[in-house]
């Protein structure tokens, strides 16, 4: 372990495949049980590896992973030896994101998201709008999604655009030369708010949208945070006019499907939201619970990690 360089993943090819190996051939139908989303950390390396800038993304005000790196290493490997020893890169990454007052951003996980575009796209398969592309989880998830025949993400953030076309550009690739088909994937550096999909031309939308100015991802003017910079505008101008995008997209069966949840900033987005969604002409059909982060004490998985509401709608 080299404590003197940021443990960012660096991935090479045969590491990439060993990843996605892990993704590939899963019935992704069994991967909901009792309303759960099942929780893995499948390909999640393949992700962070194309978005080394996430670890400086700030997080509710919290200190980020490369804050603790650059002015608390030392306190933070003191108080990571003492739950057991340092020794690997993935040793010190749990460091830095556990020392306390610290957060690092998270990513939707590849493996929820092709569980979900198999529990709502048509078995033919169909068009995906991802409004928020992110990290890329869902990107990866529609990559190994049999149901997935085209994935259209829109993502503002520059640098996060880059990463995103990176993986455009490699994993593709990759998976067809292990024998694999790929979806078509047209990715575009645009706000949700902005961007206008072919009328009827989407089977779903499926994304996880920036709580408000909770994960503050670039300082770019582009930013839902920035141009929305109170909780009632980001509500009633981003997510409404990303809501009329994603209605006037989707055909008349299509689904919408969000993933969101309450902050200490904003602690009524969940009800805003589901009544924002109402008036814009979405009739919610089914909430399902994302599993996330693992708890200790409990046995169940419903109790034993932390949940998040997803959300599916269909247009009324």
């Amino acid at each position: 372990m080299n404590t003197s360089e940021f443990p960012i993943y660096s991935l090479n090819r045969e590491e990439k495949r060993e990843h996605l190996l892990t993704l590939l051939d899963r019935n992704f139908g069994e991967w909901v049980q009792d309303g759960i989303i099942k929780q893995t950390g499948f390909g999640q390396p393949i992700c962070w590896h194309y978005h080394p800038h996430s670890w400086s993304v700030q997080c509710g005000g919290m200190l980020t992973p490369m804050r603790v790196f650059t002015h608390h290493l030392d306190d933070a490997l003191v108080r990571r030896k003492a739950l057991g020893p340092c020794e690997s890169d993935s040793d010190l990454r749990k460091a830095l994101r556990a020392y306390s007052g610290a957060q690092g951003v998270s990513n939707f996980s590849a493996g929820a998201a092709a569980a979900l575009y198999h529990r709502y796209l048509p078995s033919a398969g169909g068009v995906v709008w991802d409004c928020s592309a992110g990290w890329g989880g869902r990107l990866l998830g529609a990559l190994v999604s049999p149901r997935v025949k085209k994935y259209v993400g829109t993502e503002p953030s520059s640098l996060t655009h880059a990463g995103l076309m990176e993986m455009k550009n490699e994993l593709p690739y990759l998976l067809n030369v292990m024998g694999y088909p790929s979806p078509i994937v047209d990715l575009y550096r645009i706000g949700s708010e902005d961007f206008r999909p072919k009328p009827g031309s989407l089977s779903m939308c499926l994304s996880s949208p920036p709580y408000a100015g909770h994960e503050k991802y670039s300082d770019e003017p582009t930013q839902s945070y920035i141009k929305f910079p109170t909780n009632e505008l980001w509500m009633n101008e981003y997510m409404r006019m990303t809501l009329e995008n994603c209605r006037g997209g989707l055909k008349h069966d299509g689904f919408l499907v969000m993933n969101l949840a309450d902050t200490k900033a904003y602690p009524t987005l969940t009800t805003d939201f589901l009544a924002l969604a109402k008036r814009t002409g979405f009739k919610l059909v089914e909430t399902l619970q994302l599993a996330l982060s693992k708890m200790v004490g409990t046995d169940k998985q419903s109790a034993s990690h932390k949940l998040e509401p997803v959300y599916a709608f269909r247009k009324s």
